[in-house]
């Protein structure tokens, strides 16, 4: 094991993630679809910025001004306006979005973050060789979207000792599934078993327990009652219960009673 400090953001040198930069996106965007002119402008900030320093006007568009390649080879791409790169002075004020940066996070990131230590170091072997574009990409890096379903299901499939990226690409569900469903897939795990997770037809498998469980749940109030289900229970449970019932809040009462339906055995 090397260390159990990996953010998902930047794990080792030459590999980081760029897939929240800009913060402002349209839905379903993916860097990797634009990679040949996306290029084109990352060398062109990246020679402003040597050039000229920090662009004065905030940015505009989808294109963030301050994002250019860390290293000569343009294998590593990030924020050339980031602290980390100017001895803790944060020059990111002129792109406008400087406060969204700051706080920005994805799913996988929080996933990865709950992981221990050995976990986070097994998924990131997997992840070794690839550049930026590919790293960032949840359609190609499979080791993003396993994060997406949460730390459980993840923590799991790194227990199975995978040996190389490809046997993590072999799993169909993870394009198939829905990620919202990452909690109940957790839970279900414990009486599949950890195989289950390489095996043909889990796709459809989840999607049957989903489906089972959400007729044992029956029709959701026409008002809804009660917390916001982010301060009732765990991020990745609450995405489950948004994902089956169109729901945002919930009474405990109502909480305890889902998650005894959810345990009331398989399909």
């Amino acid at each position: 094991m090397r260390h159990s400090g990996l953010l998902l953001c930047a794990p080792e040198p030459g590999l980081s993630c760029f897939g929240c930069c800009p913060p402002i996106r349209p839905a379903g965007y993916d860097h990797a679809d634009h990679e040949p002119s996306l290029r084109r402008l990352l060398a062109d900030n990246t020679a402003a910025i040597r050039e000229a320093g920090p662009p004065a006007k905030p940015m505009t568009g989808y294109w963030c001004p301050g994002l250019g390649f860390l290293d000569p080879a343009g294998k590593t791409v990030g924020c050339l306006l980031h602290p980390a790169r100017h001895q803790g002075r944060d020059l990111r004020g002129p792109t406008g979005y400087q406060e969204k940066c700051a706080r920005e996070s994805c799913p996988p990131s929080r996933a990865f973050a709950a992981l221990g230590g050995e976990s986070r170091d097994r998924l990131a072997a997997l992840c070794q060789g690839m550049d930026s574009f590919a790293y960032s990409s949840p359609k190609r890096n499979p080791v993003m979207r396993l994060l997406s379903f949460g730390p459980e299901v993840a923590a799991t499939a790194a227990g199975l000792g995978l040996a190389s990226r490809d046997e993590l690409m072999a799993w169909d569900w993870l394009a198939e599934a829905d990620p919202a469903l990452g909690w109940l897939l957790a839970r279900r795990l414990g009486e599949w078993g950890a195989e289950a997770l390489a095996a043909s037809g889990l796709a459809g498998r989840l999607a049957r327990e989903a489906e089972a469980l959400a007729k044992r749940l029956g029709p959701p109030p026409p008002l809804e009652q009660g917390e916001l289900l982010g301060g009732l229970c765990g991020e990745w449970e609450a995405r489950t219960w948004r994902g089956l019932l169109g729901r945002q809040r919930a009474r405990q009462a109502e909480l305890a009673r889902w998650r005894e339906l959810a345990d009331s055995g398989s399909a």
